[in-house]
C-alpha cells in the first residue's frame, strides 16, 4: 500500500511545472478579448494575444508529460525553453518589434507578452532547458536534432508575428 503512493523526483518536478502551466493558462485565458469583428482577425495585435496562453499549454502539457515519465518530456521542456527565451530576447534585442529596444532590457518592455509575464515566462524557460538539457528528469535525452528543432521553432514563433 505505500509503494503507491511512493511519488520520485520527475513526478515533484513535472508537477511542479504543469502547476506553474495551469496558472500561467488560468490567468492568460483570463485576459484573451475574442472578436467577431472578421477585420480584427487579421491584425498582428488579436494573434499576438494567443501567445501567452499557447506557451502556458506548452508548459503544462510538457508538465504532464513529465509526470507520466514520457520520453518525450525533454524534448517538450526544450522546445518551450527555446521559444520562450528567443522570444524575449530578441523582443529586448529590438528585432521582433519595432517599439522595443535593447535599451528597453531594464525597463523589461516586449510587445508580445504582458509586462508581468516576461520576467516569469523567462525564468521558467531558463529553468526547463536546464532540466532537459541535463536530463533531471532521467528521460530519453534531447537529441541534436530535437534541440535544433527547439531552436528554429523558437526562431519561426518570435518572427511570425512580425510578418502577419
Amino acid at each position: 500500500m505505500m509503494k503507491m503512493f511512493k511519488i520520485g523526483r520527475t513526478e515533484v518536478i513535472g508537477g511542479g511545472i504543469a502547476l506553474a502551466g495551469l496558472v500561467l493558462l488560468v490567468i492568460f485565458a483570463t485576459q484573451i478579448s475574442f472578436s467577431i469583428r472578421l477585420e480584427s482577425w487579421f491584425s498582428q495585435e488579436y494573434w499576438v494575444q494567443f501567445k501567452p496562453l499557447v506557451s502556458s499549454i506548452l508548459l503544462l502539457s510538457a508538465g504532464m508529460l513529465a509526470v507520466f515519465k514520457r520520453p518525450t518530456a525533454n524534448f517538450t521542456l526544450a522546445l518551450f525553453g527555446h521559444t520562450i527565451s528567443e522570444e524575449i530576447m530578441f523582443g529586448w534585442l529590438g528585432l521582433t518589434n519595432l517599439s522595443s529596444s535593447f535599451f528597453d532590457l531594464f525597463g523589461v518592455k516586449n510587445f508580445n507578452f504582458p509586462e508581468h509575464a516576461i520576467l516569469w515566462f523567462f525564468g521558467l524557460s531558463l529553468i526547463s532547458l536546464c532540466i532537459a538539457y541535463s536530463n533531471v528528469l532521467n528521460l530519453r535525452r534531447v537529441s541534436l536534432s530535437e534541440a535544433l528543432i527547439g531552436i528554429t521553432t523558437g526562431v519561426v514563433v518570435s518572427f511570425l508575428p512580425t510578418f502577419l
